[in-house]
């Protein structure tokens, strides 16, 4: 059971086309930067925390994660960020990277991402890999925005290409599932429940976002044959006005 949990805490379009998804995204505010923290649960008790935030840079944005667990003998530190900017509401991440030490031996991951060259290269030597580019791949954590923007948008069932640590990619297919009253240590805040679409898995993954919240990640609860592996909850937030930043339309 140890074992399992460490291996798993953390065609061109016609112009028509193109026309309607840009004014699709055209009344869209910029995301708000925020800062916010969480607690990391599982069975009901406290095993460490998380942070999340978004930041505006001369590029265009910054989201980044980090997460300390300690569970029984098992510990688990890691950073996540990627820089990004949006093209008519779509993300085009530049460069994702992870780091990820505690039990077990210690992690690094880069991806960089040159849109203009179309070019892909990975890890810290950034060793380009052998690709056929596509403008709609995100990262690691870069799609979570992109479902927040496509939430504005109206959208309630998403399909993401992601592209995983090594530069390989995957279908991602999220959908709107209910609409909750949600009590967490933040307070208790109207949220929607969105589920993870997998055929033939035995892995759950929920995340409930708040609208008023400007469609901030308020829970995340990943489970596997119904068993909880950890149910993560904000407890801090700010957010800061909409800020319109360099490298965005």
């Amino acid at each position: 059971m140890t074992k399992m949990i460490k291996r798993r805490f953390w065609a061109p379009f016609v112009i028509v086309t193109s026309l309607f998804s840009n004014a699709l995204y055209a009344d869209i505010a910029p995301l708000s930067e925020f800062n916010a923290d969480y607690i990391v649960y599982r069975a009901g008790k406290k095993h460490g925390d998380a942070k999340r935030y978004l930041k505006t840079t001369e590029q265009g944005y910054q989201l980044g994660y980090s997460s300390d667990i300690s569970w029984m003998i098992f510990s688990d530190k890691r950073e996540e960020t990627s820089d990004f900017v949006i093209n008519n509401g779509q993300i085009q991440p530049l460069r994702y990277i992870m780091q990820r030490s505690g039990t077990g031996p210690n992690r690094y991951y880069e991806l960089n991402l040159d849109p203009v060259k179309k070019t892909l290269s990975e890890g810290a030597n950034q060793k380009q890999k052998a690709v056929n580019w596509q403008d709609d791949w995100l990262d690691q954590i870069s799609y979570q925005l992109q479902l927040v923007l496509d939430l504005k948008a109206g959208k309630t069932d998403f399909n993401y290409t992601v592209l995983n640590r090594s530069g390989n990619t995957k279908e991602y297919h999220y959908k709107v599932v209910a609409e909750e009253m949600l009590p967490l240590p933040y307070g208790n805040i109207k949220t929607l429940r969105i589920a993870r679409i997998e055929q033939n898995s035995d892995k759950q993954i929920y995340a409930w976002v708040a609208p008023e919240l400007d469609y901030m990640l308020v829970r995340l609860w990943r489970g596997e044959d119904n068993v909880e592996q950890f149910d993560v909850q904000l407890y801090k937030l700010d957010i800061t006005p909409e800020n319109q930043p360099i490298g965005s339309p």
